[in-house]
């Protein structure tokens, strides 16, 4: 297999993790690892525009990056990438970094080819990268290889930066480029691990790629990279030996893992995750997985069905405003609730208050049994216990209704968000209307509750087990619900002030502690038990 390569980018896309920050000798005795497994090529790290610190591998010159590499560099070649910066200012080819790659976006070409045609005049060897490579139609890969061909760089990738090929995918792009591409110009593969198939789709190529073509495949120490992450180099250089007969060594690769990239992972993971694998399955921006996996009110089929909703404009870009608009528009499903306030307002009227149990840590210190059931209607927010004995279930949140099972159905009630998830609800609410009030959104359960007991004219309210956010303490009743929150949901202000805008209609009894007291203008305060 002498037309198969291998490039580490550890120091380069791993630099996402940690940004850069390996520290001077870690970078040195990464590089020097590497050469002793005779790695075929090393990427060091980013080209940037201005020096930075020597623990950071980004380097502005190749004189910079000249400090950290061993006197002997064996058979490894060195690579370093390029992404939207000036290169002009480069030094020429001295013998040290083979190769530079430039990485861009399809609409950043004009660089790209500038950038090649100054390298190229330098004496470097380019690789032209354009990211995405999910998103590029078969006509606008046509349209780029012909002006690649032009261009005659050493390189050419597919980079697959959404995790999103699958191997019918990968093999179309590979005949489509191998077919159109020189023949002298390489073939490099950048595969993501959001599918969890790197390694797979890696032995594909293996066993498809034509014997005259080279190709270079990447890979990374322990699968290093923004999260998920990419193909494991040291999979490929075992599987390289095993089957066809290479001589990497591969020990020298795992001292580097166990010394350097293990700690980081200890303190950053990265790896297959179902976020990240819906990102690849519906070939969209990462974060935008990361976004919705922080609506810990979303189910995870929930997360897939909005990602299959981003249109090709926004895939490729993460655009904040357009996914919180995306979501709201999937969260607040509109419903007609006139019928079920007026049946919930016909039952209410039988008692004098009601008392909101929320699933904050508190209520398992909570007294029930002294209260004066016939006249307090008890209605429990996002949870279902035995010890409470509720009159009613009030439940905004898909993976709370989730724990439910064999509930009285008349006395469920749930947001329109939940409606075609809940068949047993008996009352459904507008979501919409209950987020909003005097223009501010605020979704907290309890909150929402609040302004419908507003709407149904109640006025005697107590609570218990809203806590509020607190710092290095359990922030619910079970472990089961326990996660890291946002910092949405850490913070009170906004919570507070609608809190504080609602208690002007009633009046409210904390009967167990809450960082929310101070909100109501109305409160008697804590109390113990209620009788």
């Amino acid at each position: 297999m002498d037309n198969i390569r291998l490039l580490d980018c550890t120091l380069r896309d791993g630099g996402h993790v940690n940004n850069s920050i390996f520290g001077f000798d870690v970078i040195k005795s990464i590089i020097e690892d590497l050469v002793n497994a005779r790695m075929d090529i090393i990427e060091v790290g980013f080209l940037c525009d201005e020096p930075t610190s020597k623990d950071v591998s980004k380097f502005s010159s190749i004189t910079e990056l000249k400090q950290y590499l061993p006197d002997n560099m064996g058979i490894s070649k060195l690579a370093v990438m390029a992404d939207n910066v000036s290169v002009s200012e480069l030094e020429p080819y001295d013998g040290t970094v083979e190769y530079i790659r430039l990485s861009f976006r399809k609409n950043e070409f004009a660089w790209a080819e500038k950038s090649a045609r100054i390298l190229k005049d330098k004496g470097y060897k380019v690789f032209i990268n354009p990211i995405h490579g999910s998103s590029i139609t078969d006509k606008e890969y046509l349209q780029i290889i012909d002006r690649v061909n032009r261009i005659e760089p050493y390189g050419f990738s597919i980079v697959d930066t959404f995790g999103a090929m699958r191997k019918k995918d990968l093999g179309r792009l590979y005949f489509l480029v191998e077919n159109n591409l020189n023949k002298e110009i390489s073939i490099g593969i950048h595969l993501h691990e959001n599918l969890g198939i790197a390694y797979t789709l890696a032995q594909y190529i293996l066993e498809i790629a034509i014997p005259t073509r080279n190709i270079v495949i990447d890979g990374s120490l322990y699968g290093m990279g923004k999260v998920p992450g990419n193909l494991c180099i040291e999979q490929m250089l075992d599987h390289m030996n095993d089957q066809y007969g290479m001589n990497y060594y591969t020990e020298p690769v795992y001292d580097a893992i166990d010394e350097f990239i293990v700690p980081i992972k200890e303190r950053v993971t990265w790896g297959y995750s179902i976020q990240y694998a819906l990102s690849g399955q519906c070939a969209v921006h990462r974060t935008y997985a990361e976004y919705l996996g922080n609506k810990h009110r979303l189910r995870t089929k929930d997360i897939r069905r909005l990602l299959n909703m981003i249109d090709e404009e926004h895939k490729e870009v993460f655009d904040n405003i357009y996914i919180e608009e995306l979501y709201s528009e999937y969260i607040n499903v509109e419903y007609d609730d006139q019928n079920d306030i007026s049946q919930i307002k016909e039952v209410l009227k039988q008692y004098s208050a009601v008392l909101i149990l929320a699933p904050g840590a508190s209520i398992n210190q909570f007294k029930i049994d002294k209260i004066a059931r016939n006249e307090v209607c008890i209605i429990s927010v996002n949870f279902i216990d035995i010890r409470f004995d509720a009159d009613f279930y009030f439940f905004t949140n898909a993976k709370r209704l989730a724990y439910v099972h064999n509930i009285d159905s008349t006395k469920l009630i749930v947001t329109s968000n939940l409606k075609d998830d809940s068949k047993k609800a008996h009352y459904v609410l507008s979501r919409n209307e209950l987020s909003y009030n005097s223009d501010i959104y605020c979704d907290d359960s309890v909150i929402m509750l609040l302004s419908l007991l507003k709407r149904i004219g109640m006025h005697s309210i107590y609570v218990a087990g809203f806590d509020g956010y607190r710092e290095g303490k359990n922030n619910f009743y079970i472990e089961q619900f326990e996660r890291k929150l946002s910092e949405d949901e850490k913070d009170k202000n906004v919570r507070g002030r609608v809190l504080k805008e609602l208690s002007g209609d009633f009046d409210i009894t904390f009967l167990t502690p809450s960082l929310y007291e101070s909100f109501c203008n109305n409160s008697t305060g804590h109390m113990t038990d209620l009788v």
